[in-house]
């Protein structure tokens, strides 16, 4: 058996969560844009998801270079990066009294983020299906096309 389509189950299964975060976030924003949700609500509650977001995106990328998918590892560098120095500069938590004014751009990283992971949702998905063909079909069982009877005149 193939480990191939297991780790990619394992990815899809990451990128899905990841993608329900993002969502998780963009709509608790858009709430306390349209006053729906007090600002200290809404601050903890993408606080508390904000730390989970990184960590997961954090074993997403480690994961890809572990096992050698390089162009992908290379794809989620970016947001990793955008992520730790977020995290080391102490700017990862939305504050309660500034949230008003900082709304905007974290609506808009958020759902360039969004769709960063949708992306690469479509690239796992992709990914996910050919190592299943690939894991089903064996090289016994392929097609040899050097085989077949071919008249004379070739």
């Amino acid at each position: 058996m193939s480990w191939e389509p297991i780790l990619w189950l394992i990815f899809l299964a990451i990128n899905i969560a990841l993608i329900s975060l993002l969502i998780y976030q963009i709509v608790c924003l858009t709430d306390l844009e349209a006053d729906y949700m007090n600002p200290y609500e809404s601050s903890s509650r993408i606080n508390s998801v904000v730390l989970k977001e990184y960590i997961l995106h954090g074993a997403f990328c480690i994961l890809f270079l572990v096992t050698g998918h390089w162009f992908i590892f290379l794809l989620t560098l970016l947001p990793a990066y955008y992520n730790v120095t977020k995290f080391l500069s102490q700017q990862h938590l939305i504050d309660v009294t500034e949230v008003f004014r900082f709304i905007e751009s974290e609506k808009k990283i958020r759902i360039l983020k969004l769709g960063f992971y949708l992306v690469l949702f479509v690239l796992v998905l992709v990914s996910l299906v050919l190592s299943f063909i690939n894991a089903l079909v064996d090289e016994d069982e392929a097609i040899d096309f050097g085989s077949l009877p071919l008249p004379s005149f070739f």
